[in-house]
């Protein structure tokens, strides 16, 4: 997996710096260029932002194998993609191997991700309809909230910052929270979801099924995608089940159930047989301000100042 942020001030090596993609860029503005590229390139995934301060002319072709979307960070126009403008509110699509041309704006701030096509398919095949999903493989664009647009964009860049800050989550981590961002996007314009009702009983039993799985691997927090595929259930149906029964979302009630394990930890163990950060570790929190933050949002307080059995060592010394 490799993550960086380059600086470039010539468009086409900023081109060349996207690893896996065969284009070329054009300056069609005077000046020197300025442009900034932040990317996070694994095996099955990319996620990268490029801003550029000059317009330019991109043209090449899509990487074989792979889905890929586009997202505006900012408010205006963002160019001409296909014939169409790229706007704030507009997702664009790109399809393995497809030609693209595109006229960029001058200073153009862009999103864009790419995952493995067999993988996306067989989700939403199991997410959408039939005439849903020939729908999605004939658009090149999407249309969704601005609000929403928003709160999916803030949250594909903090996977690639969180990664720039050394957080230590593995690249099939990330591929699965890639992944369900991409899903959750496609939904919005699908609608999938709308006007299914659920079976409580079954809804029980996923949830209950769910717990068992969490319970057998605190060590190595589940993912959605996970659970779905072990359970055999779509995403949608997931989350509605949860909803319906927990009032949580997967992941919420997954980090409690987490948060709640390590809290019984702390309180039967000592300070000096168990650390918090050995607590938080064996509970699937990879980083500890990340897992004090949540204790204290669940419980009230710090993981710190939870009780523990008797009195530490040095409390016993103090005593003497």
């Amino acid at each position: 997996m490799h993550a960086q942020r380059q600086r470039f001030n010539d468009v086409n090596a900023h081109a060349n710096a996207i690893l896996g993609w065969q284009q070329t860029y054009d300056q069609m503005s005077a000046g020197s260029a300025h442009t900034e590229l932040t990317h996070l390139t694994a095996e099955r995934f990319q996620i990268f932002r490029e801003c550029l301060d000059k317009r330019v002319v991109q043209h090449g072709v899509a990487p074989a194998r792979r889905f890929c979307l586009a997202i505006p960070t900012g408010l205006g126009r963002a160019g001409v993609f296909q014939g169409s403008n790229v706007e704030g509110a507009g997702v664009t699509l790109l399809h393995s191997g497809q030609e693209f041309f595109v006229h960029a704006t001058q200073g153009m701030d862009l999103l864009a991700v790419s995952v493995d096509a067999e993988r996306i398919e067989q989700l939403a095949e199991r997410e959408f309809s039939a005439p849903e999903l020939r729908r999605l493989n004939r658009v090149n664009r999407l249309n969704v909230s601005p609000q929403f647009l928003d709160a999916i964009r803030i949250q594909l860049q903090a996977l690639v910052d969180n990664v720039l800050r050394g957080e230590t989550l593995t690249e099939a981590q990330l591929e699965d929270l890639l992944l369900e961002h991409v899903l959750v996007l496609l939904e919005q314009v699908c609608q999938a979801g709308a006007g299914r009702s659920g079976n409580i009983a079954v809804s029980a039993y996923i949830v209950r099924q769910t717990h068992q799985m969490a319970l057998a691997r605190l060590d190595e927090p589940l993912s959605v995608l996970q659970i779905c595929d072990e359970l055999d259930v779509s995403r949608s149906t997931l989350q509605r089940s949860f909803l319906g029964v927990t009032g949580l979302r997967p992941v919420e009630y997954l980090r409690a159930m987490r948060l709640n394990a390590a809290r019984q930890r702390l309180q039967c163990t000592r300070a000096e047989q168990f650390t918090v950060a050995r607590v938080a570790n064996d509970t699937g929190f990879t980083h500890l301000g990340h897992f004090a933050g949540a204790y204290r949002a669940l419980f009230g307080e710090a993981p710190s100042v939870t009780g523990r059995v008797g009195p530490s060592v040095q409390e016993n010394r103090s005593r003497r």
